[in-house]
């Protein structure tokens, strides 16, 4: 979202930071699911740019906008690369219940050790989900991708016509990472 135009578009490997810039999230679904996305520094480890992770239920054909406010994924500077996780789960999975737990208190750390631990761990969570760790979907760092009736980007356009998407179970959840 570019703050200065007052319209979104497509995220893609070439988009750069800017004054005014921020980043926002749809999520859809043709079936009723959870999901956290996170956004971590290939540097660090820790959030990218301190956006908290954030976590949401999604109700069947229903569009959720994120990050939730108060919260704003601001994109004014460069600070490296990141990689973006969008894990969407079966309502109720003990992998969702522990991940919606660990998310909200993520929300409120008191000081910054705290947050660090709380993103460590977030990570661990992320990567012991039974996700099919051989062939995640990983989007291409090149494509203007979006992920139809999963997760997209940007609206404004027919997105579904670029769209991808993921298929999760109550065994299994699904997995797309953006480099």
């Amino acid at each position: 979202m570019n703050s200065a135009t007052g319209r979104e578009e497509a995220f893609q490997a070439v988009s750069t930071p800017g004054k005014g810039k921020r980043i926002v999230a749809h999520i859809d679904a043709n079936a009723k699911c959870e999901a956290v996305i996170a956004a971590f520094s290939r540097k660090t480890g820790q959030p990218a740019y301190g956006w908290p992770p954030q976590f949401v239920e999604v109700a069947e054909w229903n569009e959720v906008l994120l990050p939730k406010s108060p919260v704003s994924w601001d994109w004014v500077k460069d600070a490296g690369p990141i990689e973006l996780y969008v894990l969407i789960f079966a309502p109720g999975s003990k992998e969702s219940a522990e991940l919606k737990n660990l998310v909200g208190a993520m929300q409120n750390a008191k000081t910054k050790k705290v947050a660090n631990l709380q993103a460590n761990k977030l990570r661990e969570l992320i990567g012991h989900a039974k996700i099919d760790k051989a062939s995640p979907d990983h989007v291409a760092k090149d494509e203007n991708v979006e992920v139809g009736g999963v997760f997209r980007m940007v609206s404004g356009f027919e997105w579904r016509d670029s769209a991808r998407s993921v298929n999760f179970t109550a065994d299994k959840p699904a997995a797309l990472i953006f480099p």
